[in-house]
């Protein structure tokens, strides 16, 4: 099997949509994934899975946290601009309603529907990508009773409700 022809069949697998957020110097960054999973609930951990020739690997392997911030249906906006590879330099939070989050000081995105604050417990190199698996240090809820965003079949869809 080819990277391509796994990559047109994960196209049918529907997964939510979040923004991966951290820090660079100071700045915050953010990357677009759906790549997320719950590893275990005691004690609380998450993974994700960055591809090594991203600039978000470098900042994430650099800064050792990470927030998960799972976007609701309307934050497809934000996802388009997280999912571009925008000049370091350049502001990707411009316009965007964030704050710092109290645990790690990584951006927390106030309309998503909830944050996962996580330190980065582990690296696991895998291919092409490496997987971050990060004990969750704070959960921040967000809007409630509103529909994530979804991708599946290469394009941005909303779950019912």
């Amino acid at each position: 099997m080819t990277g391509e022809e796994h990559r047109r069949a994960m196209r049918h697998l529907p997964t939510g949509v979040v923004a991966l957020t951290t820090r660079c110097q100071g700045r915050p960054h953010a990357m677009t994934m759906n790549a997320v999973l719950s590893v275990s609930t005691d004690p609380p951990t998450l993974l994700v899975s960055v591809g090594t020739r991203t600039r978000t690997h470098e900042i994430l392997d650099r800064n050792g946290s990470y927030t998960v911030n799972v976007l609701a249906r309307d934050q497809r906006e934000q996802a388009e601009r997280f999912a571009e590879s925008a000049p370091m330099e350049a502001d990707q939070f411009a316009g965007v309603r964030w704050r710092p989050t109290p645990a790690t000081g990584n951006p927390l995105l106030l309309d998503s529907l909830v944050a996962i604050d996580c330190r980065v417990r582990r690296r696991i190199r895998l291919g092409d990508h490496t997987l971050f698996v990060g004990d969750v240090v704070d959960v921040v809820p967000g809007r409630v009773a509103e529909p994530p965003l979804i991708f599946t079949g290469g394009r941005y869809a909303t779950a019912g409700r």
